[in-house]
């Protein structure tokens, strides 16, 4: 006997229910054959997945255990399986994690008719999301490119660009660097770097190349996601971190501009033609381009730099 969807379905129905003969009714089985059936499941697993009381069962430790990774098992199941169909009553709205996301998405509510539901998904990659907009998995994103990697368009797939974001670096408050207003990429080239990982779509490696135009290739030992346990390196390692702009920091980590500006992103927002949010494509762009500049004034080394740099050679 091999574990199979089934089973963790099995094992998700009985803990839903905390009764064998409750789930059995639900799984259109008999008693006496689900509790062999979670027996053998058990067998298989090599330990308890729920203990039996007289007021029904309960999930052991191991059983919380397992419960909780086949609950993730059975999620992702089918969210693959899900293919194009969805709830016509629901606008599903893809993206890549930025400050200015929850301020999007807040304004989602009063754009679309009052009953459509809104679904959200984030990814770490630009390019999956544009692709889960072409196959009709989301029907708009807010997505990022990079210079001289540009996300291409598509067909059926409408596109704005709504705000230009200049990339900054971190590095620790007591860093000799620290102290002035912009740092140039090519004093940075003896210090140790962490990058967050690849995205499909550019990144790291337009960092990589502004780099290279600087004179130097990054140690960059570290690859690092998540900005709370980045900024913990920095602080406790010393290491330093190109970063979004509207980079939230914490105390004991500096944000500073990169001299001359040598490398931005793009926000841009995509949907399709033929999705609920066509109808107010322009309206969505324009709470996006808002959502941006209020990201840039709530960062104030961001509304810093913008003040400085009103003729900034990046595209506004």
């Amino acid at each position: 006997m091999q574990l199979e969807f089934r089973h963790l379905r099995t094992l998700c129905a009985v803990a839903g229910e905390g009764s064998l003969t409750k789930a059995a009714a639900v799984l259109g089985v008999s008693q006496p054959a689900l509790s062999a059936q979670v027996r053998r499941i058990e067998r298989l697993l090599g330990g308890a997945v729920f203990e039996r009381g007289r007021s029904g069962v309960a999930p052991t430790a191991f059983g919380e255990f397992v419960l909780a990774r086949a609950r993730t098992a059975l999620m992702n199941l089918d969210e693959l399986t899900a293919g194009t169909r969805h709830d016509t009553g629901t606008a599903r709205f893809g993206g890549v994690s930025s400050p200015a996301l929850v301020t999007v998405l807040e304004g989602l509510r009063g754009l679309l008719p009052q009953g459509v539901r809104i679904s959200v998904q984030t990814e770490q990659s630009p390019r999956l999301v544009r692709d889960l907009l072409a196959i009709r998995r989301v029907d708009a994103a807010a997505l990022v490119d990079y210079p001289g990697r540009e996300l291409s368009t598509l067909p059926g797939i409408g596109s704005r660009v709504v705000g230009v974001e200049p990339v900054f670096v971190a590095l620790p408050a007591g860093h000799p660097l620290a102290a002035r207003e912009e740092v140039a990429l090519g004093d940075l080239a003896a210090e140790v770097w962490v990058l967050s990982p690849p995205d499909g779509s550019g990144w790291p490696e337009c960092f990589l190349d502004a780099c290279a135009r600087a004179g130097f290739t990054p140690d960059a030992p570290h690859r690092m996601a998540e900005p709370s346990v980045l900024c913990e390196l920095i602080i406790a390692r010393g290491v330093i971190s190109p970063c979004r702009a509207s980079f939230r920091h914490r105390p004991g980590v500096a944000v500073r501009p990169l001299a001359g500006t040598p490398l931005w992103l793009r926000h841009v927002i995509a949907w399709r033609h033929d999705g609920p949010f066509a109808p107010v494509a322009a309206e969505l762009c324009l709470i996006a381009a808002r959502a941006q500049a209020e990201a840039a004034e709530s960062r104030p080394h961001y509304a810093r730099w913008l003040a400085r740099h009103s003729d900034a050679p990046v595209p506004r």
